[in-house]
């Protein structure tokens, strides 16, 4: 398609519709609210900006760090940030212990003879313990540095485009290209069916 001198939104006779703001009596509320109205006549959408993601970081931040209000509104003296106790719950997880009593059919704990109750190593408990933790790491200390070998990995394992250019020595230099095979078709046994008389 050839480029054309008058650009599509350029086009002559059709002009985009002027928006303008107005106040509109709402019928159900009974309250004025902002509507937009285009030239000829008709209500149009309010476009929606999306947020910047700097502005979506900086309200999260703020969120994270207030505290959480009481049900009257109003932050409890010496209430800790969502923030604050968002990281107590993932101690809480990384510290927990994995063992889990086991319980019989109606979700009673066995008991031992001495009454203590019968324990077993519970792997899912265990492996998100084991998360939580890498989780507190990683935030307290940043990543483990890597090691040699880990580096020249990370060097070596990109695409490399390798020419090999025949020497001038060579007694043969054209490039054979493979023949075709022809094509393979079955063969069927030729034979007689024999009924198994039995």
């Amino acid at each position: 398609m050839a480029d054309s001198e008058v650009k599509p939104e350029e086009t002559p006779g059709k002009e985009t519709p002027a928006v303008s703001e107005e106040l509109v009596l709402n019928a159900k509320s009974g309250e004025f609210v902002k509507a937009n109205r285009r030239k000829d006549g008709r209500f149009a959408k309010k476009s929606r900006e999306m947020p910047s993601s700097l502005e979506v970081t900086r309200l999260m931040r703020t969120l994270l760090n207030q505290a959480e209000a009481g049900p009257d509104g109003h932050i409890l003296k010496g209430a800790h940030s969502r923030f604050r106790k968002m990281f107590d719950k993932i101690f809480e997880i990384a510290t927990c212990g994995f063992e889990q009593p086991v319980r019989d059919r109606q979700g009673n704990v066995i008991l031992l003879e001495d009454g203590k109750p019968l324990t077993y190593k519970d792997a899912k408990m265990a492996m998100a313990s084991v998360q939580a933790f890498k989780e507190l790491m990683l935030r307290a200390h940043g990543e483990a540095p890597k090691n040699d070998a880990e580096i020249e990995a990370l060097q070596t394992q990109g695409v490399k485009i390798l020419v090999i250019t025949p020497p001038a020595e060579m007694m043969r230099r054209e490039i054979l290209t493979e023949p075709e095979h022809t094509k393979l078709e079955p063969k069927f046994i030729e034979g007689e069916i024999v009924p198994d008389k039995k």
